[in-house]
């Protein structure tokens, strides 16, 4: 398993998210792109319902791709560093946004303190409750919009107060990119000003003690296609005797 580096920890304690380059080969997004276009999704629309797909699992079960996500090497050191060994697949989901569209506003934990959306650093350990994987398929250019925080709010004492759009700071995904952020750090969704769609996969993960979302794990069929770490990423929450998803 790769590590994450001291940098990379810094820089998610400081800012509270982190930005990998050239993640995914142009081979890989390409396939994702395929599964997904053979679905005949309708077009996106203006709302955010219209802009989401694969829910309750169902992305698993268009390719293995999808699957092969869950516990990428990098994803592996991002559970490791930021949850610990009980974390779990919460739920995901797929984004698409025409040109000229809206996201989600700025938004961020409930304050003062969310049990499922949370960020600590005690005795040399970083935990957070909900973490975000966001993989892009399509190209982000600077002043496209997309992704949208408030770099270190994730560590803020106070509550979100009125106008704080416009302290928001543009984070650029390129094609193949993995993004991670905890959900305790204020973000949104920017309008998409791209030249075509932007699309990304949104993988959300837990405390194994821990969920956000009620949505089911995965279609039956899905679930017999993964392997066993896989499996145990998708196990329901519960404390007592539960196994590590890596072990």
């Amino acid at each position: 398993m790769p590590l994450l580096t001291p940098l990379d920890r810094y820089a998610f304690d400081t800012r509270g998210y982190l930005l990998f380059d050239d993640v995914l080969p142009a081979t890989t997004i390409d396939r994702l792109q395929s599964a997904i276009a053979g679905q005949n999704l309708p077009p996106a629309g203006d709302s955010i319902e219209s802009q989401r797909f694969g829910w309750h699992g169902e992305l698993f079960a268009w390719h293995q791709g999808f699957r092969d996500l869950m516990d990428h090497p990098l994803v592996c050191a991002v559970l490791e560093t930021f949850i610990g060994p009980f974390a779990r697949l919460d739920h995901a989901y797929g984004i698409v946004m025409a040109p000229g569209t809206s996201g989600i506003g700025v938004h961020g934990p409930a304050w003062p303190f969310d049990p499922a959306q949370y960020y600590l650093h005690r005795a040399g350990a970083i935990r957070s409750g909900l973490v975000s994987l966001s993989w892009a398929l399509s190209d982000g250019r600077p002043g496209a919009g997309g992704f949208g925080c408030i770099p270190g709010s994730h560590r803020a004492d106070e509550p979100l107060p009125q106008g704080a759009d416009t302290l928001v700071q543009e984070v650029v995904q390129p094609a193949g990119s993995l993004l991670v952020f905890t959900e305790a750090l204020v973000h949104c969704t920017l309008p998409w000003r791209g030249s075509g769609d932007r699309r990304v996969l949104l993988y959300k993960y837990s405390p194994g003690s821990s969920t956000w979302a009620p949505a089911a794990s995965a279609p039956p069929a899905a679930l017999r296609a993964m392997t066993d770490r896989q499996r145990r990423l998708l196990e329901p929450p519960y404390v007592g005797g539960r196994p590590p998803w890596d072990g």
